[in-house]
C-alpha cells in the first residue's frame, strides 16, 4: 500500500493506552513519516498545543477523558485548538453526542469499533482540506470587509426593491452624521436631496469631467452636498442589492462652476473686443485710407500715414487673436 510521504504532525488527545496503540498503528500504515504526539488528559494537550514550537495539521480527541468530557472539553478544545482541524473519536454510547459535536465545530467523528487506516487516512486528510478552504474563505471574507469598512469614501449597500440600507461602512457614518442603527433605518431617497437641480449646474461641468450625474445627497443636519455615485448590482443572500460609493465631489464642483462663470465673462469680454473695440478701430482705418488715397506733397506727413496704417493693422491682428483664443476656450481645458 502506497504511503502518503508528506509531513503531519498529529496531537492523539487519548487516555486509553491500548486505543492510542490502535491508532498510532492504523496511522503509520497510511503516513511514512507522522509526527505524533500523545496526550492522556486535557491539561497535558493544553500544555502540547501552547508550545508555540511545534503546530498541528490535526488533532485526533477522545470525548471521555480523566479531567473533562463532553460538551466542555469539546468547547474548551476547541478554543485552544485554533485552527487546527479536530476530530472526534468515540464509541457506539455516545454516537448522538459525536454527530452533535459537528454543531460545535468539530471536523468529522470517527466510531473508533470502525476504524481502519484508509478511513482514518480520508478523514484526517478531508478535515485538513477542508479546514484550509475554511480559513481561505475566511481571509477573503476579511480582506474584503476591511476594504469595505476601511475605503475612506462611502459605501453603502441598499435593498433593490425596497431602497432600505443594508449595510453602511465607517466613512458612511462619519460623512453623514448617522449612527449605523440610523442608517439602518432609512432608504436611499432619504437621503437624496429634492432639489439636486437647484443651482442648475451646466450639464458640460460633468460631462467633461466625468462626475456622473449631477446629484446631491443630505446629511442628518440637513447640509446639502454633491456626489459622484459610482454604483454596482449583486447578489446578497439570494437578494437582489446595490452597492454604492459616494464620493463628495462639492468642492470640485464649487471650482468648476467658478470656471465656468470666468469662461462666460471671458466671452463677453471677447464680444467686447470683437464688436466694440474693433469698431472704432476699423473707421480709424478707413480714414487712413482716405488719406492715402489723397496723398501728400510733404513726404513726413505721408510716413506717419503708413506708420499709423501698420501700427492700426497690428492692433486690429492682436484683436483677432485674442477673440479667436478667447472663442476657443472650453471648460475642460
Amino acid at each position: 500500500m502506497i504511503k502518503d510521504k508528506n509531513s503531519y504532525n498529529i496531537l492523539v488527545v487519548e487516555d486509553n493506552p491500548g486505543d492510542f496503540t490502535i491508532l498510532e498503528d492504523l496511522l503509520l500504515d497510511r503516513f511514512s513519516k507522522p509526527v505524533i504526539d500523545h496526550a492522556k488528559t486535557f491539561k497535558a494537550a493544553s500544555v502540547f498545543l501552547k508550545d508555540l514550537s511545534m503546530s498541528y495539521d490535526v488533532i485526533l480527541l477522545d470525548l471521555s477523558l480523566p479531567d473533562k468530557n463532553g460538551v466542555a472539553l469539546v468547547q474548551e478544545m476547541l478554543q485552544i485548538a485554533g485552527n487546527t482541524p479536530v476530530i472526534v473519536l468515540t464509541g457506539y454510547t455516545d454516537v448522538t453526542f459525536s454527530i452533535k459535536s459537528i454543531s460545535l465545530g468539530v471536523e468529522d467523528y470517527l466510531l473508533k469499533e470502525d476504524l481502519s487506516p484508509d478511513l482514518l487516512y480520508r478523514t484526517i486528510v478531508y478535515a485538513i482540506q477542508r479546514k484550509k478552504a475554511v480559513k481561505a474563505l475566511e481571509e477573503s471574507e476579511k480582506r474584503y470587509s476591511d476594504l469595505y469598512q476601511f475605503s475612506p469614501e462611502p459605501v453603502m449597500v441598499y435593498d433593490m426593491s425596497t431602497l432600505k440600507f443594508l449595510s453602511v461602512n465607517k466613512a458612511a457614518i462619519v460623512k453623514y452624521g448617522y449612527s449605523e442603527l440610523e442608517f439602518l433605518n432609512l432608504t436611499m431617497a432619504d437621503i437624496e436631496a429634492e432639489d439636486s437641480d437647484e443651482d442648475n449646474i451646466s450639464a458640460s461641468i460633468f460631462r467633461e469631467f466625468k462626475l456622473g450625474v449631477n446629484t446631491r445627497h443630505r446629511k442628518s443636519n440637513g447640509e446639502l452636498f454633491y456626489v459622484a455615485i459610482h454604483s454596482s448590482m449583486l447578489q446578497l443572500n439570494n437578494q437582489p442589492v446595490t452597492i454604492i460609493n459616494a464620493s463628495d465631489i462639492s468642492q470640485t464642483v464649487e471650482y468648476l462652476k467658478a470656471i465656468e462663470v470666468y469662461t462666460v465673462k471671458l466671452k463677453e469680454i471677447a464680444w467686447t473686443q470683437s464688436h466694440i473695440v474693433r469698431a472704432p478701430l476699423s473707421r480709424m482705418m478707413g480714414i487712413v485710407n482716405v488719406f492715402k488715397h489723397i496723398g501728400s506733397t510733404n513726404p513726413e506727413f505721408a510716413d506717419w500715414i503708413i506708420h499709423f496704417d501698420n501700427s492700426a493693422k497690428e492692433l486690429d491682428d492682436i484683436i483677432l487673436d485674442i477673440t479667436r483664443k478667447t472663442e476657443a476656450v472650453k471648460i475642460g481645458d
